[in-house]
């Protein structure tokens, strides 16, 4: 079956709209400039006063550390991403930002339900880990914790915004769509879920499970933007995940201790790693699998209903 006929492709606007672009790069080079990105991004930081920005508020209490956490740790380097593909698209590209799927219409509708549906998800793993006696809700240290946290962790908020958004830029917004209209939809989501894990590979406590996760996690986003049309709900989505795992419940974010307060610390039994995910997070347990498998069979449904 060609790809102008597939389910996935037919009249999909963030395939149509990527072959504006002047010149498209093929699979091998598109991988590179993602590596490349991610890690020039990050020497550049490390090299540069640019990183410290911020630093010397995080001795300022709580709302301080999670201030700087919010400048320092996520919102200038995930920020730089950002700017560099919105740069590579703009000049060598030569198409409009709004094609990577920012298209107007529908914007404050589609990026609200991301939000609810990524902290929904994310939700329900810890229930079913309430349900499964795997989790206890730890009240000690309660000055960094619940309504004591509670501007700290909006403000941490703001960091995971640009975080979530970011990586959605990156890896749906620009790597699926130019493998998929260069090449075709398959090998557009295959990529994309499978790169998207191998940039977890160097966190903490990473194995095979929470490499698994992440790509179904990379397998729903790009089936999620199939379905949406465009960027706005899942760049929501993927922020409310992480913001919701790891200052909204206290759990690791993919290996990374949360900071900058937390509003219910859910402390997961030692023995449990199977289930929870252990030091990992959320996205290395087998819940979070079922999770996502029920959300992707769910997004298929969907966009062959649409």
């Amino acid at each position: 079956m060609g790809k102008e006929n597939s389910i996935l492709y037919k009249g999909n606007k963030i395939f149509t709209l990527a072959k504006k672009g002047r010149y498209l790069p093929n699979v091998f080079l598109a991988i590179l400039i993602v590596i490349v990105v991610l890690f020039g991004m990050d020497l550049i930081l490390f090299l540069t006063p640019i990183g410290s920005i911020g630093s010397n508020i995080s001795s300022q209490g709580l709302k301080g550390e999670a201030l700087s956490y919010a400048i320092n740790g996520l919102a200038l380097r995930f920020g730089m991403y950002i700017l560099t593909f919105f740069a590579w698209v703009r000049l060598i590209e030569r198409r409009p930002i709004y094609t990577m799927g920012f298209c107007s219409g529908g914007i404050f509708k589609k990026y609200l339900r991301g939000f609810i549906i990524g902290t929904l998800m994310m939700s329900l793993c810890i229930v079913v880990f309430g349900v499964l006696g795997v989790a206890t809700v730890d009240t000690s240290n309660a000055s960094i914790k619940g309504f004591n946290a509670l501007g700290s962790v909006f403000i941490v908020l703001l960091g995971w915004l640009v975080q979530g958004a970011s990586e959605e830029i990156m890896i749906r917004g620009w790597l699926l769509p130019v493998v998929g209209a260069r090449h075709n939809v398959a090998l557009g989501i295959f990529i994309s879920s499978t790169l998207f894990a191998a940039m977890h590979l160097l966190n903490a406590n990473i194995n095979i499970l929470p490499i698994i996760n992440l790509t179904l996690f990379g397998l729903f986003a790009a089936l999620y933007v199939i379905w949406e049309g465009g960027l706005w709900g899942v760049c929501a989505l993927h922020s409310a995940w992480n913001w919701a795992q790891g200052n909204v419940f206290g759990i690791e974010v993919s290996g990374n201790v949360p900071v900058g307060g937390i509003l219910v610390d859910v402390d997961t039994a030692v023995d449990s790693d199977l289930i929870t995910g252990g030091l990992f997070g959320v996205e290395g347990g087998i819940v979070c699998s079922v999770v996502l498998a029920l959300g992707i069979i769910t997004l298929i449904f969907l966009i062959k209903k649409k």
